[in-house]
């Protein structure tokens, strides 16, 4: 098979952009509740409304809700999403289709999520139970259970405007928000400040609006609500927006050449070329725009210095004796959510890999090999899960990385997912691969077979419960220079 690096995809990042951008609210996730009335104004609400999404005005999608109040005061939403995306000169249309039941404050009292692509589906239900968040999440046929313990109210990325207008703060007040993300189960606080209001125009008119601006992890989205709250317009990252259109403007197709292609978008360039990443035995660069933003920069073979991270290739240790694992390490044995290490199919696939007798070294070889060689390297846009993955045997770094974690920890090998950005043909793209557990902790690129990766794999989170959602704050931001590099 022919050495295609789809690590030029988008890797974990993919998910959360083009899902549209999750817990900032760039339509895709969101699961939008208009009340019938504004109990303020009395002004009626539509029952259903349209938006057309947008990169730099060229219409990539087009969104429909639809709600209902109920007699208890509790709101009853549906939203589904068609978005028309590019991975590598690749089209694909991506669905998502969304319920949710809120409380009166708008807050979510259970949900329903499921993302549709061209290869791969993914969905999650949950619900509040007093203190406890219970959501079931992965393939319907095989769906994992999780518990999130959680006291304060949960929104999501819907519903977070609109519950600030109903608050009713005055200009340049802010509001905190815990915004929960269904595909990363992860749960946030995110910032919304009441802005000057504003006039824009939408769909011929003029409106005077509310504008309201979300600070999540660095990245900054606005949004404008007209006086009944019903929001009418968004802007975010990389040049995404939405906006409110008649049903008629909603049905008409996207724009010519609308395939807008994020990976190359969210690349950054590089001021040298590399031209063997893998005889690297040290990478210097200096790093921008990260201001704000947490991301894990330094440890293990990764050290930051102020502005300047160095980045050391590993030595791997010998075959390490059998020896119990650190209580710390062992932690990484344990199934998630989307790498059911557990699950039966799982298991039973680690076994044809590796053998018994077979060290973590070994095992660790393997099974990076065998996800290497078997799995076709094709972009796709879902929410990775292991399972899924194995039986399709494709997909791009994500499917990779989420693939060999579960077979790691089934075969007995502490494994975690890193996210960040890797060196290809002049520009570092963002990616994800594995971190092992072999005697120390050492890394692991299946899209690649590189055991360990190459120095221009660059940390900047480590995680699969939202970790990765630092990545939102840098996109667009972020840019680096390489200061000098070592070969063999």
């Amino acid at each position: 098979m022919a050495k295609i690096k789809w690590s030029l995809v988008f890797g974990a990042v993919a998910t959360l952009l083009f899902a549209g951008l999750l817990a900032v609210r760039l339509g895709v996730f969101e699961e939008e509740v208009r009340p019938v009335a504004d109990t303020k104004t009395a002004t009626v609400r539509l029952p259903e409304t349209w938006m057309n999404i947008y990169q730099n005005r060229k219409k990539i999608g087009v969104i429909h809700r639809e709600f209902r109040q109920l007699t208890s005061g509790r709101f009853q939403t549906a939203e589904k999403v068609t978005l028309a995306l590019n991975t590598m000169g690749i089209p694909q249309v991506l669905h998502v289709a969304t319920e949710t039941e809120l409380n009166p404050d708008l807050s979510f009292s259970s949900f329903t999520f499921e993302l549709t692509s061209s290869l791969f589906r993914f969905s999650a239900r949950g619900f509040r139970s007093k203190d406890r968040l219970i959501i079931f999440s992965g393939l319907p046929s095989a769906q994992q259970k999780t518990v999130l313990p959680f006291r304060e109210n949960l929104y999501v990325s819907g519903n977070i405007y609109e519950s600030a207008f109903r608050s009713a703060p005055q200009t340049h007040t802010s509001l905190k928000f815990n915004l929960f993300d269904p595909s990363t189960l992860g749960i946030r606080s995110v910032s919304v400040t009441r802005e000057a209001d504003e006039v824009i125009p939408i769909m011929g008119k003029r409106v005077l609006t509310q504008k309201y601006c979300a600070e999540f992890l660095g990245a900054r989205n606005c949004a404008w609500l007209d006086k009944t709250g019903e929001i009418l317009k968004e802007t975010g990252l990389l040049g995404l927006s939405m906006e409110k259109v008649s049903p008629a403007a909603a049905a008409e197709g996207l724009a010519a050449g609308s395939s807008v292609d994020f990976t190359k978008i969210a690349s950054i360039p590089s001021n040298r070329e590399i031209a063997d990443p893998g005889a690297l035995t040290e990478l210097k660069l200096k790093i921008g725009g990260i201001n704000g933003v947490f991301l894990l920069l330094s440890g293990g073979r990764q050290q930051r210095d102020q502005n300047v991270l160095t980045i050391t290739r590993e030595i791997l240790p010998d075959e390490e004796p059998a020896a119990a694992l650190p209580p710390a390490v062992a932690l990484f044995l344990k199934p998630s959510a989307l790498a059911q290490s557990d699950a039966a199919d799982i298991k039973k696939q680690a076994g044809k890999i590796v053998r018994a007798t077979d060290g973590r070294k070994v095992r660790l070889e393997k099974i990076v090999s065998w996800v290497y060689r078997n799995l076709e390297k094709k972009p796709v846009l879902s929410v990775p899960n292991a399972l899924e993955v194995l039986n399709l045997k494709a997909g791009d770094c994500n499917e990779h990385a989420v693939l060999t974690a579960a077979l790691l920890r089934a075969a007995g090998v502490p494994a975690q997912i890193e996210t960040g950005l890797v060196y290809q043909n002049g520009r570092f793209y963002y990616h994800a691969w594995n971190l092992a557990y072999i005697g120390r902790w050492v890394t692991a690129d299946a899209v690649m077979n590189q055991i360990p990766a190459d120095v221009t794999h660059i940390r900047l989170a480590r995680g699969e419960g939202g970790q990765e959602l630092s990545l939102l704050g840098v996109l667009g931001k972020i840019h680096l220079e390489v200061l000098s590099f070592k070969h063999d």
